[in-house]
């Protein structure tokens, strides 16, 4: 067993450090994750903490044998944002907008770096959603093709076929924005 699915195991046996451990490797992934699909700071921040409740009530129920403990949780992630997105389309609410981030929790140094992130946001709003959530399971999230091939339930070659449609017309929607 990998170290996660080991750390899960020790979870589900009482062990509470070893969540903590989990906690520490996938918060900021997840928290990536959930923030360059929502935009929202307080949105990916609360639905992070939501993911990891739900780990945590369901722990006991992660196979192993069905997949990797980080694509069990990156599935959680996901169907807690699209449950998310589909209750505020549905209150009709305007999606909210934080600064823009380039990729971490902290502000972006300068006016480029602004203005470089936000033309990424418009260029990953433009991917279908499907494109849009290998790059950022692959880039922001940091996880292998297998991890992500998994986390939406395709396969490998599918994720490496998506990802080369969805990096070309990232890098031309970039360039039609100007930006090389």
């Amino acid at each position: 067993m990998a170290p996660l699915e080991e750390l899960a195991q020790r979870t589900a046996d009482g062990d509470q450090d070893a969540f903590a451990e989990i906690y520490g490797t996938l918060l900021e992934p997840i928290y990536r994750y959930l923030y360059w699909n929502l935009a929202s700071r307080e949105d990916a921040e609360d639905l992070a903490e939501e993911v990891f409740l739900r780990c945590l009530v369901n722990i006991s129920s992660y196979d192993p044998k069905r997949g990797p403990f980080k694509a069990w949780a990156f599935r959680i992630a996901h169907n807690l944002m699209v449950d998310h997105q589909r209750r505020r389309g549905r209150r009709g609410q305007e999606e909210l907008k934080d600064d823009v981030e380039n990729g971490a929790p902290t502000a972006p140094q300068s006016l480029e770096e602004d203005e470089r992130a936000q033309a990424l946001r418009e260029s990953l709003d433009g991917l279908p959603s499907s494109q849009r959530q290998v790059i950022v399971m692959k880039f922001f999230a940091e996880m292998s093709n297998a991890e992500v091939a998994k986390a939406i339930g395709r396969s490998e070659g599918a994720v490496n076929a998506m990802q080369h449609r969805a990096l070309r017309r990232l890098g031309k929607n970039l360039e039609e924005k100007g930006w090389k």
